[in-house]
């Protein structure tokens, strides 16, 4: 097994567990152990304030319960997906941090909606993954904005992609407006989780390029060149995935860039 499926676990391990909570609360629903009611208020992050501080893992569960399955389908679809663009270019631990981040996004958004309408506002609640899976996408755009992906036999930047789900968003708003304010939170976070990631890279570059004392830099003169050429290799590589995305790389570009990435774990 490769690195890049180890980490593409990451994403199925997700979906594979999405799939076992559907299967589980479904049969609690069709045994009829519990009613659908009863579990979306237990698992679905409820519009009101009050209603959501005593219970307050609905932030965390909504994004892994669905009720039907279309819903179940393409939230999963896109999250293989997202998976998909998402590890050829960060390590599992990035996908984590990013795909919870959006998930408290797109729930506390969805809370923040609920308690400033909270005169008009009906009694709805929030599940799916929608707003996690978004997330992941503007993460990765945040940090490579000419990313390219198919669509079909046609090669576009992802960022485009996106800023279509956007307009459709926004399009379609009354139609679910609480979720499509989720995918909002979700879009959010995932940016500015980017953008925190962007400034720590910088700042570690910069802690890194530090000058060292005369006598370990006399001893590691040869180990600190051949590290200078290895970074500005991979440095080249990456600024190719950004213009071109990564099916722009040869075999051999694609084996020096797996290998140094591997050697950095």
């Amino acid at each position: 097994m490769n690195s890049l499926s180890q980490k593409f676990n990451a994403a199925n391990n997700v979906i594979i567990f999405t799939l076992i909570v559907f299967g589980v609360t479904q049969g609690l629903v069709y045994g009829g152990i519990f009613s659908q009611s009863q579990l979306n208020q237990w698992l679905c992050v409820p519009q009101q304030l009050p209603l959501f501080l005593e219970r307050p893992w609905t932030l965390l569960s909504y994004a892994f319960y669905h009720v039907s399955i279309e819903h179940l389908f393409w939230n999963m679809f896109f999250l293989f997906f997202s998976g998909h663009v998402f590890f050829r270019l960060f390590k599992a631990k990035t996908f984590i941090s990013v795909y919870f981040f959006s998930l408290i996004g797109g729930g506390i958004a969805f809370l923040l909606w609920g308690y400033i309408t909270s005169e008009i506002a009906n009694n709805n609640a929030l599940l799916g993954a929608s707003a996690a899976v978004i997330g992941l996408l503007f993460f990765v755009v945040t940090i490579f904005p000419s990313y390219k992906i198919y669509v079909f036999s046609f090669r576009i930047q992802l960022l485009y992609f996106l800023l279509a789900l956007i307009l459709f968003d926004c399009i379609d708003i009354s139609n679910n407006l609480g979720g499509k304010i989720a995918h909002f939170g979700g879009i959010l976070s995932g940016i500015l989780v980017g953008f925190t990631y962007k400034f720590l890279i910088r700042t570690k570059k910069r802690v890194n390029t530090i000058s060292t004392p005369p006598i370990i830099e006399a001893q590691t003169s040869h180990i600190s060149e051949n590290q200078r050429i290895k970074q500005h290799q991979i440095q080249k590589l990456f600024n190719k995935i950004s213009t071109s995305g990564y099916d722009s790389l040869t075999e051999e570009e694609k084996k020096y860039l797996f290998q140094a990435t591997k050697e950095n774990e």
